[in-house]
């Protein structure tokens, strides 16, 4: 299945394929190895499924996690709704209401937030009872048309509005790739949307837009196939997965997360060498910044020039900050 790519990403790939659903998969012995990264990647609840004596701790607690998650968002969305704010919500409970119960973490509250309300509903969120208040990262990229797409759920806490299908599925897609792919539970997430499907669901309204971007896409959902054995609900565009990108998302999970680089200033010699290789892009979110082809070309100059523009965006930065003092001789 994935050929010359690290070994804890080969095994963690078959042990989690088919595990979102609700039918039990076959049970087999776990590694204490891959016990631990899936601790680390959220994936822990899914793996022990396999395992013949499942301790169901984790499911327990994202299941009560889950419960008030959404009492919380009812709350937010009836309080959004008394204000007419546009918003949706996607990712963290958007995604672990279509797994069985308890086997998603739930994270934090994302919300798409139409441009003209974001400051009125951050007022309307930190007013709320602070034991009603979800944690929420408000993203106001999101235009009239995404919310136009969104859907209504009802729940018993009330209505929920999510991101309409085509648009999540591309979101999470996307998302992944910005982060390095770097959690095993991002392709899952894309498994279980593949299988949430609506009928109705069309292919040209998610990959509508930039036409490379929609390529990573289809890149995500072909892995999701491959190595989870997705069946999505509407078939897809024949997916393409070029060797390097495969191999890149079994890197990143061989790695895990990569912490924050030291900072360079006043860094000692001897530690700059390191410094400066925990600075090098990973080749997804490079080529997805970059909008790079996926095929034609290798990742390394993709690579650098992503990392020339980091610098350059990091020196902007520095420059322009009030504590920042210019040097000698320098314009002000």
């Amino acid at each position: 299945m994935i050929r010359s790519t690290p070994l804890l990403a080969v095994q963690l790939a078959d042990a989690l394929r088919g595990t979102f659903r609700a039918q039990a998969p076959e049970r087999t012995e776990v590694s204490a190895q891959l016990l631990d990264s899936a601790r680390v990647s959220g994936v822990e609840a899914l793996l022990r499924r396999r395992m013949p004596a499942n301790a169901r701790d984790a499911e327990r607690y994202q299941m009560l996690e889950q419960a008030l998650r959404e009492r919380r968002l009812g709350a937010l969305f009836a309080a959004l709704e008394a204000h007419r704010i546009r918003a949706a919500t996607f990712k963290g409970w958007a995604l672990s209401r279509l797994y069985p119960a308890g086997l998603r973490p739930v994270g934090d509250v994302d919300l798409a937030v139409h441009p003209d309300d974001e400051e009125h509903a951050r007022a309307v969120v930190a007013a709320l009872p602070a034991a009603e208040r979800p944690e929420v990262d408000l993203h106001d990229r999101s235009l009239a048309e995404l919310l136009a797409r969104s859907a209504v759920h009802a729940t018993p806490s009330g209505p929920i509005r999510v991101l309409g299908a085509e648009d999540h599925l591309r979101l999470v897609c996307l998302h992944q790739l910005h982060h390095g792919a770097w959690r095993p539970l991002w392709l899952c997430d894309v498994a279980v949307l593949l299988e949430s499907l609506p009928d109705g669901f069309s292919w040209a309204e998610c990959l509508a837009g930039s036409r490379r971007r929609s390529e990573a896409v289809l890149a995500c959902v072909g892995l999701a196939m491959e190595w989870l054995g997705a069946m999505p609900r509407v078939a897809p565009p024949a997916p393409d997965v070029p060797p390097w990108f495969r191999n890149a998302v079994a890197a990143a999970w061989e790695r895990g997360f990569r912490r924050s680089p030291e900072p360079l200033p006043g860094i000692p010699l001897r530690r700059l060498a390191p410094a400066l290789r925990a600075r090098w892009p990973d080749p997804l979110s490079a080529t997805l910044h970059l909008g790079a082809p996926l095929r034609w070309m290798p990742r390394f100059p993709v690579q650098l020039v992503e990392l020339v523009r980091r610098a350059g965006r990091h020196g902007l930065r520095r420059w322009r900050s009030p504590g920042v003092t210019p040097v000698a001789g320098a314009p002000a």
